[in-house]
Formats: C-alpha cells, sequence, structure tokens
C-alpha cells in the first residue's frame, strides 16, 4: 500500500515536470514569433526597397489650410514627411495607420482627385511613434485626430492612389495573416488536457503571474477552436403563397356593396391632405398579414446578389443590383389590400434557402416606433455575400378620390466582398376609385439606385396611368444607369411584366428582368418560425386571431380581435408614460449620423472559407458558426481588419526581452528547435520578397501613369488650344466679316473647279450632291438638339428630322444657284434636281409640317380624346390649305393658268409669305445695327443718372409696400365688423361705404405704382446696358463695330433711298446690280474689264455672302425665338413653326437672289419655277422694307426718347 503511493506520487512528480516544460517552451515560442513579427514589420517600415507609391500630394489640415507633403505609401502604412529627404530626422510628420481606416473618394470644389482616410469609429489613425522612433513630428499646421485628406494634382494619379492604397492594406493582411496560420502550425501538435492542466496548477508550489495565467486562460480557450453543439431556432416551412392578377393587368377590385357604406362613412371623417395613419381601417380592406411581413416580399430572388457579389465588373454589378431591385414587385396581392399596422415592439423573422450555394438569407423586421410609424429591418447571407439594412416610415396621403402610401426612408445594400453600398429607395402605391369608378391600384415616383464607391447609379420612374391613358400605359416605367453623369443604358418596360434594357453605346436591347413561369417557379424557398416556439409579440401570434377571422370572412370577429391588439398597444405605451420610461427597442439602435435604425448584431465580415462553417439564427440574433472564435467587426469594407499597431511595440519588445531572460535560465533550445525557427523565418523572408516584388511592380505602374498622365494633360492643353482657335473662326463677330467669307467662297471656288475636271457623269454628279445634302442634314441635326433642344424640353426625334430635311433642301437650292453660276455639273442633272428640291420642300411646307402643327397642338389640349386627334388634325390642316389657296387672289402672283397644286401657284403664294417675314427682318436689321454699334447713338451715362435712378426706384417700392399694408389693414377691419350683429352694422353703414371707396381708390394707386415700378426697373436695366455698350465702343473691337455702323447705316440710307425710287417709279432693274456696275466702269470710268468673266465670279462671290449671311441670320433668330418661345409642352409645335417659316423664307430668298445673277445663269431657275411675276416680289419687298426699316427709327427713335433721362433730370 505505501509501495503503491510512492510510484503514484512520483509518476505525478514526472507528469507534474513535462507539464511545466511544455508550458515554457510554448510560452517561449509564443514571444519569438511576437518579436519576429515585429521585426519583420519594422523592416518593412524601415527597408527603403518596400516602397508602393511615394509623390507630393496636398493634406487639409484642422484650420482647413491646404499644406503640401511628401508622401510615402507602404504595406499597411501612410507616411507624410515634409519633403522628400526621408532618410534624415527632423522631416516626419506623421504616420497613419491604414489597418484600422476606410478609404472613401471626396468631392471638392477644387482641382485634381480628392481622397479621405477616416476611423470609422471616429477614432486616432495616426502612429505614436515615427519610422525611426521619433516621439514628436515636425513642425506643421495641425492634422485631424480620427481622419486625413488628402488631394493629388490630378484625376489619374488620384485613382493611382486609390489603387496603391487599395495594395498595401491587401499586402498589410497578407503578411498578418500568414504569420498567424505559421503560428497556429506550429502550436497545433501540442495537446493540453483541461482537467489535469487545472490540476496540476493548483495542487502543486509553481506560482503564475496573474497575468500570465489570463494569457495562458486565453491560449488555451483557442486552442479549443471547434465550437459546441449550436442552439438554432426551428424553422419549417412557409405556407404557399398567394398570388394575384399576373401580366399586363391592373390591380382592382370591386367593393361589396355592404362594405360602400362604410367606406362613405370613412371618407366622411377625413379631408384632402391628410395623413391616415392614425385612421381606423375597416377590416375588409386588411390583408391577412402584416407591414413586417409584407416587406420581405422582395428576397424570394436574393440569389440574384450572389450573382452580383462574385461578379468583377462594377457595371454588370449594377445591372444584377438593379435586377434584383425590380424583381421584387411583380408580386400582387389577391385583391387591394392593405397589412396590418405593426404595433410597438412587434417583430418578424423568416430565411430563404438557396440551393445554388447552400446557404440561407435570414430576415429580421421590428417596430421601432408607433408615432410615426417606422419599421426597422435587417437581411443577411455572409456566404453569399451580401447584407441589407433598412430603415421604412410608412405614410398615407388621401386626395379625395384617391390615395397614395408613401415608402419615406431607403434600403442599403451591402456587398460584403466588394466593400460596396447600394443606396436604393422605394416607390410608392397609388390607389384610386375610392367613391367614383373602378378600385385600382398602381406604383408611381421616382426612385433611385446609387453606389458612391464606384459612382455608378440608376434612376426608375414609375408611371402612373394618365387621366386619358390607354390600357397600353398601365404599370410602365422608364429610367436609365448612369456613371456620374453619363447615360450608359435606358430602361423601359413593365414593373409587372418584361422590363428592357437599351445599351447606349451599340443601341442593343436586350430583357433585363422578366418574371416567366421558370423565373417564378424558381422562386427561393421561405420557411418561417414554428407557431409553437413563436413569442408574444411576434408578427404571426400576434395577429393569428385576426387573421383566422379574416380568413373566415367574419369581419365583425375580425373587427374585435384587431381592437384587442391596438388595445394592448395603447396599454403597453399608457404604462410607460406612468412609469416615465420610453420604448426600449429589442434588436436595432438609432444612428445618429445617418437617422437609421442599425440591427445591433450585424457582422459585416465577408465570407472565410477558410473559418465559417454555417450562419444561424437564436433567439433574434444571427451568428456565425466557425472553427476558431474571432471578434466581430462591424465594418462596411474589407479594410477594417485588426492588425499589429506600431504605437506599441516598444513596450511589447521590452516586456518579451524580460520574459526570454527570465525562461533561459531554465530552458535550453536545442538544435532541432532551432532549425525550426530558422525555417520560419525564411518563410518570413520569402513573404518580404514577394511584398517587395509586389511593390516595384506598383511603383513601376505608377510611374508608367505619371507618363500617361502627362501625356493626357498635353493631349489635352492642345485641343484646348485647338479649340480656342476653332472658337476665334467660329465666333459669331468675325465670322461675319467679308474677309473670312472671302476665303471661305476662294476656297469653295478651288474645290469646285477641281471637282468640275474630275466628275462627269450623272451619277457622279449625284453622289456629289447627296453627300452635300447629308453633311448639310447632319449640321442641321446637330444645330437641333444642341441649339434648340438643349435645355428641358422634350425631344421628338420627328420633329428633329423635318427640322434637319427643310434645312437640308433650302441649303440645297442655295447650292444649285451657285452650281448654276459656275456651270457645275451637267445641265440635265442640275434641272432635275431643281424639280425634285422644290416637290418635296413645298410637300413638306404645304402638306407635312402643317399637318403635324395642327396634330400636335390638338394634342396637347385636355379634353380631347385621343381617338379624334387625327380628324381634327386632319380638318384643321384643310382649312389651312383654303386659307393658303386664299392667299393668291389679293396678289398678281397667280397664274390662272396652271392647276391648284402647281409649282407656279404653290411658290407664288410661299414667296408672299416668306418675302413678307425676309423683308421684315431686313428692315429691322438694317436699322438696328447701326444703332446698337455706333458711338453716336449712345447717350452719355454717369454714375450720377444710374444712382437717381435707383433711389427713384427705391422710394417707389416703399410707397408700394405702405400703401398694400394700409389696404391690407383695411380689409382686415371691414371682415371683422362685416359678421357680427346687423344693428351695429347699419349703425357704422355710411363709414363702411366710405372704406370700399377707399379701399378700391387704394387698388388702383397700388397698380399704378407697381406699373411705374416696373417702368423704373427697365429702365434702370436700359442704362446700365447703355454704360457697358459705351465702354465697349472704347476699345478696339468697339471701334471697329462703329465703322461697321457708319457702313450699313450707309447701306441702310442707300437701300431706303432705292426702295422709294423704285416704289415711286414702279420699276425694276433688268440688269443685275453686279453687271450694271461692271459696265458703269468700263464706259464711264475707261477701265478694260471682261465683263462677262468678271461678272460670273463676282456675282458668285455675292450669292455666296448673300447664301451665308441668310443662312446665319435665320439661324441666329431661330435660335433665339425658340430660347423664349418654346417649354416644355409647346416645344415641338414652336419647332416646326419655325421649320415652316425657315423654308418660306428660303423659299423667297431664291426668288430674289435671281435678279442678282447673270440673265444668262437664270434660264433653269425660270424653266423651274414657271411664269411667276418676279417684278412684283422685288416690288413687295422695297415697300415691305420701307416700311420695316421706317418703322423701326421711329419707335427706336421713341425708346430712346422715353427710356434715357434729359440731361436736366
Amino acid at each position: 500500500m505505501d509501495g503503491s503511493d510512492v510510484s503514484s506520487a512520483t509518476s505525478y512528480t514526472l507528469d507534474l515536470g513535462q507539464t511545466k516544460t511544455k508550458y515554457k517552451k510554448r510560452k517561449l515560442q509564443y514571444h519569438q514569433a511576437k518579436k519576429r513579427a515585429t521585426r519583420e514589420l519594422m523592416q518593412a517600415l524601415k527597408d527603403p526597397t518596400i516602397v508602393l507609391i511615394a509623390d507630393w500630394l496636398k493634406v487639409r489640415g484642422t484650420l482647413r489650410k491646404w499644406t503640401r507633403v511628401f508622401c510615402v505609401l507602404k504595406p499597411g502604412l501612410f507616411i507624410i514627411y515634409k519633403n522628400q529627404k526621408t532618410h534624415k530626422h527632423g522631416h516626419w510628420i506623421g504616420t497613419v495607420l491604414l489597418n484600422c481606416c476606410e478609404l472613401i473618394e471626396r468631392p471638392s470644389k477644387k482641382g485634381g482627385f480628392c481622397f479621405k482616410l477616416f476611423h470609422p469609429l471616429d477614432q486616432s489613425i495616426w502612429a505614436a511613434r515615427g519610422p525611426k522612433g521619433e516621439a514628436f513630428g515636425a513642425v506643421t499646421q495641425p492634422l485631424p485626430t480620427s481622419y486625413l485628406i488628402c488631394r493629388s494634382p490630378s484625376d489619374e494619379s488620384g485613382r493611382c492612389w486609390m489603387d496603391g492604397l487599395e495594395m498595401a492594406l491587401k499586402c498589410n493582411r497578407l503578411l498578418m495573416k500568414t504569420l498567424h496560420n505559421q503560428w497556429f502550425q506550429d502550436c497545433s501538435g501540442i495537446v493540453v488536457e483541461d482537467d489535469f492542466e487545472d490540476k496540476a496548477m493548483k495542487e502543486s508550489n509553481y506560482s503564475v503571474d496573474p497575468e500570465d495565467e489570463d494569457e495562458t486562460i486565453s491560449e488555451m480557450e483557442e486552442a479549443n477552436s471547434v465550437e459546441k453543439v449550436i442552439q438554432e431556432t426551428v424553422y419549417v416551412p412557409a405556407p404557399p403563397e398567394v398570388f394575384g392578377a399576373s401580366g399586363e393587368s391592373e390591380q382592382v377590385e370591386e367593393v361589396a356593396e355592404e362594405n360602400k357604406s362604410l367606406i362613405w362613412t370613412l371618407m366622411k371623417q377625413v379631408r384632402p391632405g391628410m395623413d391616415l395613419s392614425k385612421v381606423v381601417l375597416p377590416t375588409f380592406i386588411l390583408e391577412p398579414r402584416s407591414f413586417l411581413e409584407k416587406l420581405a416580399d422582395y428576397y424570394y430572388h436574393a440569389d440574384l446578389l450572389s450573382e452580383a457579389a462574385k461578379e468583377n465588373d462594377p457595371y454588370k454589378r449594377m445591372q444584377l443590383v438593379l435586377k434584383f431591385y425590380l424583381s421584387g414587385f411583380y408580386k400582387k396581392p389577391k385583391g387591394l389590400k392593405k397589412p396590418y399596422n405593426p404595433i410597438l415592439g412587434e417583430v418578424f423573422r423568416c430565411y430563404w434557402y438557396d440551393p445554388s450555394t447552400d446557404s440561407r438569407t435570414f430576415y429580421i423586421a421590428e417596430q421601432v416606433s408607433h408615432h410615426p410609424p417606422i419599421s426597422a429591418f435587417f437581411v443577411t447571407n455572409r456566404k453569399s455575400g451580401f447584407n441589407i439594412s433598412g430603415t421604412i416610415l410608412a405614410k398615407s396621403k388621401y386626395y379625395g378620390n384617391s390615395l397614395s402610401a408613401i415608402m419615406c426612408g431607403s434600403a442599403r445594400i451591402t456587398l460584403l466582398s466588394r466593400g460596396e453600398n447600394y443606396i436604393v429607395t422605394l416607390p410608392y402605391a397609388h390607389c384610386k376609385g375610392l367613391l367614383l369608378g373602378t378600385l385600382s391600384m398602381e406604383l408611381g415616383g421616382s426612385v433611385s439606385l446609387t453606389c458612391d464607391r464606384t459612382s455608378y447609379s440608376a434612376l426608375i420612374e414609375f408611371k402612373l396611368r394618365p387621366f386619358l391613358g390607354r390600357f397600353d400605359y398601365i404599370n410602365m416605367l422608364s429610367g436609365k444607369i448612369m456613371l456620374g453623369k453619363e447615360t450608359l443604358a435606358d430602361i423601359s418596360g413593365r414593373w409587372d411584366d418584361t422590363i428592357y434594357i437599351t445599351d447606349k453605346q451599340t443601341n442593343e436591347t436586350n430583357i433585363l428582368w422578366g418574371p416567366i413561369d421558370t423565373v417564378v417557379a424558381h422562386r427561393l424557398k421561405r420557411s418561417d418560425v414554428d407557431f409553437d416556439v413563436q413569442e408574444e409579440f411576434e408578427s404571426s401570434k400576434l395577429w393569428i386571431k385576426v387573421t383566422e377571422a379574416i380568413k373566415a370572412c367574419d369581419q365583425e370577429l375580425a373587427t374585435v380581435e384587431k381592437t384587442k391588439v391596438e388595445e394592448l398597444q395603447r396599454q403597453k405605451a399608457k404604462d410607460l408614460v406612468d412609469k416615465g420610461k420610453v420604448h426600449q427597442t429589442r434588436l436595432f439602435d438609432l444612428d445618429a449620423n445617418s437617422s437609421m435604425w442599425i440591427y445591433r448584431h450585424a457582422d459585416y465580415r465577408p465570407w472565410d472559407i477558410q473559418n465559417d462553417l454555417l450562419q444561424y439564427e437564436c433567439d433574434f440574433i444571427i451568428q456565425t458558426k466557425a472553427l476558431h472564435k474571432t471578434p466581430i467587426v462591424k465594418s462596411n469594407s474589407v479594410r477594417s481588419l485588426n492588425s499589429l499597431g506600431v504605437s506599441n511595440m516598444k513596450d511589447e519588445e521590452d516586456w518579451s526581452d524580460g520574459e526570454e531572460t527570465a525562461s533561459d535560465a531554465s530552458l535550453v533550445i536545442t538544435k532541432e528547435e532551432e532549425e525550426e525557427n530558422d525555417a520560419v523565418c525564411k518563410n518570413s523572408t520569402v513573404i518580404l520578397n514577394e511584398v517587395r516584388t509586389v511593390a516595384k511592380l506598383v511603383k513601376e505602374l505608377n510611374d508608367r501613369m505619371n507618363t500617361i498622365s502627362s501625356d493626357v494633360l498635353f493631349l489635352r492643353s492642345k485641343l484646348i488650344s485647338d479649340d480656342a482657335r476653332w472658337y476665334w473662326f467660329s465666333n459669331s463677330d468675325r465670322w461675319s466679316t467679308p474677309m473670312v467669307v472671302a476665303v471661305a467662297v476662294g476656297l469653295a471656288v478651288f474645290i469646285l473647279a477641281f471637282c468640275q475636271q474630275q466628275i462627269m457623269g450623272f451619277v457622279f454628279d449625284s453622289t456629289f450632291l447627296h453627300t452635300s445634302q447629308a453633311i448639310v442634314f447632319i449640321c442641321g441635326w446637330l444645330f437641333c438638339i444642341r441649339q434648340l433642344y438643349s435645355g428641358n424640353q422634350v425631344r421628338c426625334y420627328k420633329v428633329i428630322f423635318l427640322f434637319s430635311l427643310t434645312f437640308c433642301l433650302s441649303c440645297t437650292m442655295f447650292e444649285l444657284i451657285i452650281f448654276e453660276i459656275l456651270n457645275f455639273l451637267e445641265s440635265s442633272v442640275r434641272y432635275y434636281y431643281w424639280k425634285l428640291t422644290l416637290y418635296l420642300l413645298l410637300l413638306l411646307l404645304i402638306l407635312v409640317i402643317p399637318f403635324n402643327i395642327a396634330q400636335y397642338t390638338i394634342r396637347n389640349i385636355q379634353f380631347i380624346r385621343e381617338s379624334s386627334v387625327n380628324l381634327l388634325s386632319g380638318i384643321s390642316w384643310l382649312s389651312f390649305l383654303y386659307g393658303f389657296w386664299r392667299l393668291g387672289f389679293p396678289f398678281p402672283a397667280l397664274s390662272s393658268r396652271f392647276g391648284i397644286f402647281s409649282i407656279e401657284n404653290i411658290i407664288s403664294r410661299v414667296g408672299v409669305i416668306g418675302v413678307t417675314v425676309m423683308a421684315m427682318l431686313s428692315g429691322f436689321g438694317a436699322v438696328n445695327c447701326p444703332y446698337t454699334y455706333m458711338s453716336y447713338f449712345m447717350q452719355k451715362i454717369t454714375d450720377n443718372d444710374v444712382r437717381n435712378m435707383e433711389r427713384r426706384y427705391l422710394k417707389t417700392i416703399d410707397m408700394l409696400v405702405t400703401k398694400k399694408k394700409k389696404l391690407l389693414l383695411e380689409r382686415k377691419g371691414y371682415t371683422t365688423l362685416g359678421p357680427k350683429a346687423n344693428w351695429l352694422r347699419l349703425a357704422i353703414q355710411p363709414i363702411i361705404t366710405s372704406s370700399e371707396g377707399s379701399g378700391a381708390l387704394l387698388e388702383e394707386e397700388i397698380d399704378y405704382l407697381e406699373e411705374a415700378a416696373r417702368h423704373l426697373l427697365a429702365e434702370i436695366m436700359e442704362m446700365n446696358d447703355m454704360k457697358r455698350r459705351l465702354l465697349y465702343s472704347k476699345t478696339l473691337r468697339g471701334r471697329y463695330f462703329d465703322c461697321l455702323g457708319y457702313f450699313f447705316s450707309a447701306y441702310c440710307v442707300w437701300k431706303l433711298f432705292m426702295a422709294t425710287v423704285n416704289i415711286i417709279f414702279d420699276r425694276v432693274g433688268k440688269v443685275d446690280p453686279v453687271t450694271r456696275g461692271i459696265e458703269i466702269s468700263v464706259h464711264l470710268m475707261g477701265f478694260d474689264f471682261d465683263v462677262k468673266f468678271w461678272s460670273q465670279h463676282i456675282s458668285f462671290i455675292l450669292v455666296g455672302v448673300i447664301a451665308v449671311t441668310s443662312v446665319r441670320g435665320l439661324l441666329i433668330t431661330i435660335s433665339k425665338l425658340f430660347s423664349i418661345v418654346a417649354s416644355d409642352k409647346w416645344s415641338n409645335i414652336v419647332c416646326l413653326l419655325l421649320s415652316e417659316v425657315m423654308g418660306m423664307y428660303f423659299v423667297s430668298s431664291v426668288l430674289l437672289i435671281r435678279m442678282s445673277m447673270p440673265a444668262e445663269y437664270r434660264s433653269i431657275i425660270t424653266d423651274v419655277l414657271g411664269e411667276l411675276k418676279f417684278h412684283f416680289y422685288h416690288r413687295w419687298f422695297d415697300v415691305i422694307f420701307l416700311v420695316s426699316g421706317l418703322s423701326s427709327i421711329f419707335f427706336l427713335y421713341l425708346a430712346r426718347k422715353k427710356y434715357i433721362p434729359e440731361k436736366g433730370d
């Protein structure tokens, strides 16, 4: 017995000694691994070869001043120096620890690219010491503690910095994770029994330091890596889904007769614009489930988010996220039903199983507020790579015959492995036909889906059916996907049916989403919590009696049970008020920064396939079963990982040295252990070499990016200079100079002369002409889009096509006139295209454009049905034809020998309208141009004149305000006395009568003062404009326009004189002005000229100047008129009217230009136009020109006399 006791004691002593030896060995290996990790990180910090990026940046200090610093990026560290002398002391400013930072692009008003490093919990991001052990940084402006804002000089270098920072974070994570795995493998072979270890420690005389004991316990807990059996909530398959009407039909419901009286009673209690959240609704309009469960309908296709998390292309990721968002709308409830309003503290949970990833998508929702009703929810599937959190404030508005259920708030979709957040909003549900019509429901409103990290966004508009719209417009939506402000694709279709996406570059249309039978069949299967284990305030159990009564069509019982639930809510709220407490949410906390409710147990770590096993839910807490217990890092980015810091390295190194010295006294390292340590060091060296290689590659990439950036900047500056030269050439003022016109015409002569020798035959002539027509058509198209529809007007491409075609055919006539003078192209080709161009242009002016103007005008009238638009348009067009035909009778322009629709009859009438417009514009321009540019007509305006006028204006405004106050007080006093006792009203009847008379007088005075204030303001603006014009006239450019004004003044006087002579003597020259001028030079002045040769070329130049000036002037006038008159509703009508005027203007220009051509070049034009009385158009032009010029002189004189104050004022 004694021997056995001695042997057992001896064995126990030996086991205890082995345990101590194992513990000391493991403790020594632990400190050696920690020292090695510290040493390697410090080596990476001090090694000058491990540099990812080193360049100059600007950082913003606490005082919001920018400072230029030299920044060095290393794995895990962002070091800031005063200059490039990084190897010297005194130049280090600070070191940012990237392992605790978030990175985000930041918009900036300044140039360049701006980004921000910040701590998500508003903690310090700075290391306590520098790379060489510096305790204090260089003297500079103070920098923020929890963030750092940096700005690079260009967008290219900024993007390179962003990529480098991500690379630094990945390298840091790779290094830390590799060292951890090596340490775990080295220690994995040592197994210690917990019971034996505890017994040995208690019964031995070996003492352990308390701090070491805590570390030992934690190490032992980590060694036991596999968790115990989990406890999970019991889920069962959810009941089968109930679908309403599908496809392109509208959600409608017929209200039973016994329920209509309840609706009428309810409508009497509310008023338009009222919020219905506090109104008690009857149970027959309720859907038998809670609103928290209703929000779960959007996640039956959550597998689409799994595909988005795996997609590498950010554009395709946006499409997949948008596809998931749109997949939640096609399921409609059976009939028009409203879910229960959740009570305060109500919760709901469920999950969907995804067989493609063998994972579960969990859904947790809680009603966090009742007034206002706010619902918070959280959706997670870390294995598939996404989380969703959202806060919804449900509101409703009543509008009389309709109401809207508005979903205020947003949801945030997070792709865990990407660090991307997609913020989405929800449309509102619009129900109409409450009192009149069929009760129906549809979705409306504009929603957005944005990702700040990638700058991609989507805008979707759910369109309500218009009042007079057909059933084709039901459940329509449209939208677009954008990168920044650039539209990449258009979205269209029906939200309950097929939705299409059209790429803007390729114009290729594909199906983005369509709920076909196979898609509906693959909806994820939902599982709900078993009813027996549900808590009291879970939705299904809370409303079970109401749901059973509704399904049994027992509305009275449903109302009673619903009232009980609501009374429970009110009693709970009353108890809280009596106790002086507020409701404490169970699962969600309010984020003060974003005003969103955040799930307390949210885990935003990406799924680790080496460690994470299963995601499960227990007691409303969603957890992850893992091999090793790891702390939950609540961050939305993959870069929020904990690693070693720099600030506490020195203290740990001193502590480890002391421990190592204490251990060396009792333990000797064997040769095998030294070899194992050397192997670990070699592995670490291999890792560092790989980091150096990556750093070199990134540095080379940075150098290449800098080279590309400089090349891009050079090309950009070159393009800017080229644009500046083009702007100088295309400036309207310089383009109007004769020098530029002469150069352009000279080049055209050279090109046409060359082409005349090369191109022969009808085919080649037609090809050349059609090519020029295509170029002019494109120019007209671009002008219409960029000038006329440059604002918010709704573009109609049919209208743009008609405008461009009219412009193309009009310019073709000018082109054919020049070809006549130059004898370019064959005469048969010219004759053929003269006929073709005139017929097409007249077809547009008489048939197509007037009919479309009538159609668009009638369509804008709201009370006209769509089916009657074409009939009324045809009647309006026939009325136009009748008026157009009657227009020719008062004028001697009718050719009675030809038919009604002959060219002679049509052009004779078109010419009257076009010549009238052209003469009016010419007369006003001939007078207004010298008046605008000549300094003689500019009144000397001083600053005192402007100040005096401003004082008069302010005095008028003060009088106006005083009168309005007096009138308001009198009206208030009258309305107070009026409705009172009758005897008092009779007693003060004379006073009331006098007050009414004074009130009418005050109204007249107010109207007069308002009119005077408007005139004074116009005078002030006119005086300021004259001051600017006077200062402008003293410049070199102003003197040039002054000389141009004198020239036009002389031309105006001569033109008015000649027009008067032509009218009085009823004459029109039979010889063109160019030939007449050359004949005068030859016969009277003795010059020796070839009249025929020079008349041809000078006529060509003159016709070219007239054509270019006419086109330019008309386009400028059209753009000004369009910007003034056109609105969003009438823009297409105004554009068609301008097309009509433009076509008639150019036809009349051809009639007048014909007179400026020599007689031998008029033959084809005369043959095409027919036997028109051309002399009439010239006389008519002279009459209208004279009237327009004299009227312009008279009105400009009145305006000058009215708005310019006299010197004595």
